[in-house]
Formats: structure tokens, sequence, C-alpha cells
């Protein structure tokens, strides 16, 4: 299969790449880039947060300033188990992750006590809701990859994986998540992302029709029809109601707030970033008003909000696009047994411009902030800035850019500098 998709990405790349900007675009997602530098680019500093194995997800809590994510905990069980990677062959043993909280102050984590659950957790996207009248409570969606227990070398009809979502409750500070329900509903096929609507009400991303075989590689490299698709689920004590509200997106992938109830989605091997509308509540359809190309694969695209805009008369409020920029390395690369291998991944800025105003060249503004070649983090799946008070900060404008990744030893945390790197 590697070396027909790296036929495919070479044909493509010597056909067509630098005389149709849509291929050249497309063959660079793949990883077909040849006249480009993969020098690494770097914060001022650059360190890993402990404790933080194998974190697909991250998710910035504006009212405590804390990160949320959900993490494996171990990376051979998630080379053997993870679904949205397409690794399904070895659920090498019961996957036993959990939620972490990192503190950006401090750069320190914390594991949280699951309370009235058991497992098992295979850990991917995770969304947060937090009610306005209680700033210190945290409700936590997060999806769990289960194995399937009716499954068998024999079976027809049954997938692998029989993925749902598991809904946690945390208050601030606590050491604890109490784990309030199961939701689980046959439109949940293959989920890789959330965004919380409320306590009662979510959309979820399937990322893929296919999860393995030779039609999941037709699905990711033919992009002649939309494959994946957005749900949007309601539910009460009584009942679970899920509508499918967004078909139009070929691989679908990580979803994000923008401004305004705006919604960030992610076309990950479209190497795009859509921008979006809620569904209402009796017409449940989204609507897509743009989107933008990037050069690599467009994971959990989310929105920074510069909470210290107007300081310095400057607000550097903008899109982050992360991902693997290197498809077919990843494909090839996801399963070596030492994890060594190389699987570079980039993050790109967008300023808030481009996602308001349709009509804005997104080519011309966008930027790579952060750009690594797989071996000091191996893939990148999430990118989150959380700015430094300027009054705390000599009055320099910097934050902390965290960096994750599916398959990473840790979560990586870099300090960069806002004018150099954002401008």
């Amino acid at each position: 299969m590697a070396v027909f998709m790296y036929f495919v990405v070479t044909l493509l790349g010597a056909i067509g790449a630098w005389l149709y900007p849509p291929v050249k675009h497309y063959v660079a997602v793949l990883g077909f880039r040849p006249f480009e530098s993969s020098a690494n680019i770097h914060g001022l500093e650059t360190l890993f947060i402990p404790d933080t194995v194998a974190c697909e997800d991250l998710e910035h809590h504006g009212p405590s300033g804390m990160i949320y994510t959900a993490c494996a905990g171990e990376l051979e069980v998630v080379r053997g188990w993870m679904p949205g990677a397409g690794a399904l062959a070895r659920p090498v043993k019961s996957a036993g992750g959990t939620i972490v909280t990192i503190d950006p102050a401090t750069l320190k984590s914390k594991k949280l006590t699951l309370e009235n659950f058991e497992g098992p957790f295979g850990t991917h996207g995770i969304a947060l809701y937090t009610p306005p009248s209680k700033p210190d409570v945290v409700y936590i969606f997060a999806v769990n990859h289960l194995a399937n227990p009716r499954w068998t070398a024999e079976s027809k009809t049954e997938a692998k994986a029989a993925s749902q979502i598991e809904l946690f409750v945390h208050t601030v500070g606590s050491d604890a998540a109490q784990h309030l329900r199961t939701i689980a509903h046959p439109l949940i096929r293959t989920p890789n992302d959330l965004l919380a609507i409320s306590e009662h009400e979510f959309l979820v991303t399937n990322d893929h029709y296919y999860r393995d075989g030779h039609m999941r590689t037709v699905e990711e490299l033919f992009r002649l029809q939309s494959w994946t698709d957005i749900v949007h689920v309601r539910f009460d004590e009584e009942k679970i109601d899920a509508a499918v509200v967004l078909d139009s997106i070929p691989t679908n992938n990580g979803l994000g707030w923008g401004p305004d109830q705006q919604v960030v989605i992610g076309d990950a091997l479209g190497g795009y970033v859509y921008f979006a509308s809620l569904p209402g509540d009796e017409n449940r359809t989204m609507t897509v008003s743009h989107r933008h190309a990037v050069d690599c694969v467009v994971d959990n695209a989310n929105y920074f909000a510069d909470p210290y805009a107007g300081v310095d008369g400057k607000d550097y409020s903008g899109y982050l696009m992360p991902g693997v920029s290197d498809a077919l390395k990843f494909t090839t690369n996801f399963d070596d047994p030492t994890f060594t291998k190389p699987l570079p991944g980039h993050v790109w800025y967008l300023p808030a411009i481009a996602g308001k105003d349709k009509h804005v060249d997104g080519t011309k503004l966008r930027r790579i902030i952060f750009r690594d070649d797989g071996y000091t983090i191996r893939s990148i799946t999430t990118a989150v800035i959380v700015a430094i008070d300027p009054a705390a900060n000599g009055g320099k404008r910097e934050g902390w850019l965290f960096v994750t990744s599916v398959i990473g030893a840790g979560t990586l945390a870099t300090r960069i500098d806002f004018e150099a790197v954002l401008v």
C-alpha cells in the first residue's frame, strides 16, 4: 500500500504540481515538496510537559486559563489501536487513557481521577463547555474508541471499533472528573473531534467512511466526492437525537470555535480550513461561508483570541491550523515499533480577518509559525496559543504555543514572540 501511495504522489507531482496550483497544494499535503525548506521553526525556548504521552487534542479553557487534554498514556497502545489513524490491527491491551490538565503558568500537568468510570478509554478528540453562571464547572466531552466485542475475523457486518462519546464534569482546581454518561448513536461511526454547544448538545465529526482496507486509501486520496460528515447531537435522560448537518467536506477532522459562534472545521487531507455557521434548532444544517488552503494536513484547527489586544495597539487574534506536513510519511512511519521514524508537522497561522471576510486571499496572509522535522515531536495534531500578560513580561507581547501529537512522547511548549511570528 505504501508503494502504491508513493507512486501516486510522485506521478501527480511530476505531471502537474507546478503547472496547476490546486495540484501543487494537494501533493504538498501528501508530502511532495522538493523545493521547500525543512529546517525547524521553533520558538525562543522549547520544552516538554511531563506526563502528556499521546495526547491528540488540546482545549484551552478561557475562564480558568487551564488547558485540558485526553491522553492515551502509552505509545504502544496507540500504535496498535487508534482508529482515526487506521491502527486497528493490534489492540495490545485495553486502552487506559485519562483526562489531563496543563497549567500554562507553571507548565505542569495533572492527571485527573475519573470517578464512576472503569474504562477502557481510547482517547481522541475532546470538547469543553462551561455554563456562563458557573465559570469553575467544566463539562468534558471525550471520544472513546472501544474495540467492538462482536467483531471477529469472519465478521462481514461488524466493525472493529465501537466508538462512543463520554461525558464528564469537573470542578476547576480539583483532582477528579466525574463520569456522567455515555452517548452512543448509529450516526456516530468514526468520531474524531467534538464541539460542545451546551452540556446537552454537541457536534461530532466522522473522519472516515471506510475504517480500514483499500477503500480507506481510496477515500483519502481521491476527493471526487464527500465521504465524511458532521453530526449534531442533542440528548436528555430519555433519548438521544442525532442528525447529519454537514456532509460536503471530503475528510472532516477537527472542530473549533471561531469568533461570534463561528465553527472552524479542518479538512484533513484536503489541507483546508473551513468556516461555517452553527445548525439551527429547527433547520439542522450548517452553512459554509468559505475556506482557505494550507499546505499541510489540517487537523484540529482553532482560534486564538488575543486577550491583550489593544495594549500596544495590536491585535494578534487569528486561526491556528496544525497538522502533519507529510501524509505519506505518517502512513508509513506511524507503525514504527521504535517510535523514532520521523513524522514531520507544521502549525500555520491566519489573521482573524481571513476567517471573517471571505473575499480576503488567505494564501497571501497565511504563514508557518512552527515547523518540525518529526524528530523533536512525532506528528502534530493540535496547537493552541496562551498569551503571556505583557504587564508581567516587561511589556513584551509573547505567548506559549502548545503543540501536541497523537503518537508523541509529550506535549511540546515553545515560547513565541508575537511581533516576530504572527505578523
